[in-house]
């Protein structure tokens, strides 16, 4: 399924749900609008301008729009993203507001960040609303580092923990594809960041990460072939090791980095 398709039947029920007035943008993120996206493989990330919050009766009624939205998509997308006002564009309030992850509803929500606003000012596909570039969400470049700083260390850099559980299995045994390429890219893409300001798809992760570490470069190759729609890529559990080597290598590189 096109990643248009997905998005205008998001909007379609949501206007169905709410009403037609009450959303006033609807903006594409993720990796469709980092010109990534890969039918199987990736997610709809969508940002959805309210004109005012939404009560918690339209909360339940969106997230029962949700929970049928992922019945029904068949081989389509997870429908997920962030339900916002204007006031919240490019803020860096830590207010968690309603989200959706794997296309089901957060009770209690999620911040949004400034790679959201990044994405969203310099590469947002607009669907309805003012251009995405014009709505004054980019966030201070100050921000930006010291987030993907802090996500690195807080984050990928507790993957690392997974060490000994990995090394007891069995060498050759079989791991998941997708778990292991979004671990290969993920980190490389926030040193990215950190490095050059520009935020990145995970397929120019691949490339970035095998450049900066050349003796990772068959891990990063397999990541990108599967991203590509390689049905027989195979990782096993000592790729997953090596993978926790990069990880870790990814996140010293970064920590050394303004």
């Amino acid at each position: 399924m096109a990643y248009e398709v997905a998005a205008n039947r998001f909007l379609n029920l949501l206007d169905q749900t709410l009403g037609p007035d009450l959303v006033s943008g609807f903006y594409v993120v993720g990796s469709a609008a980092l010109r990534s996206w890969r039918p199987g493989r990736s997610d709809l990330d969508a940002l959805v301008v309210l004109r005012r919050p939404l009560t918690v009766t339209e909360l339940e009624t969106v997230a029962a729009m949700h929970a049928e939205l992922e019945a029904t998509r068949g081989p389509g997308p997870h429908c997920d993203g962030h339900y916002v006002i204007a006031d919240d564009l490019g803020a860096r309030s830590g207010r968690p507001v309603p989200a959706v992850v794997d296309g089901r509803l957060l009770a209690d929500g999620r911040t949004t960040d400034p790679v959201l606003w990044a994405v969203l000012d310099r590469h947002g596909i607009t669907v309805r609303g003012p251009e995405a570039s014009e709505l004054g969400a980019a966030p201070d470049p100050a921000w930006l580092r010291e987030w993907n700083h802090g996500n690195l260390e807080s984050y990928w850099r507790s993957h690392i923990g997974h060490r000994p559980a990995l090394a007891a299995r069995q060498p050759d045994s079989a791991v998941d594809p997708y778990l292991l390429a979004w671990c290969v890219t993920g980190p490389g893409r926030l040193h990215a960041t950190i490095a050059t300001g520009e935020i990145i798809s995970k397929e120019a992760a691949a490339d970035y990460t095998a450049d900066l570490f050349p003796e990772y470069a068959d891990l990063c190759s397999r990541a990108l072939a599967y991203r590509l729609g390689d049905q027989h890529v195979r990782h096993t559990a000592a790729d997953a090791l090596r993978t926790l080597d990069l990880i870790e290598a990814v996140c010293d590189s970064a920590a050394m980095l303004p």
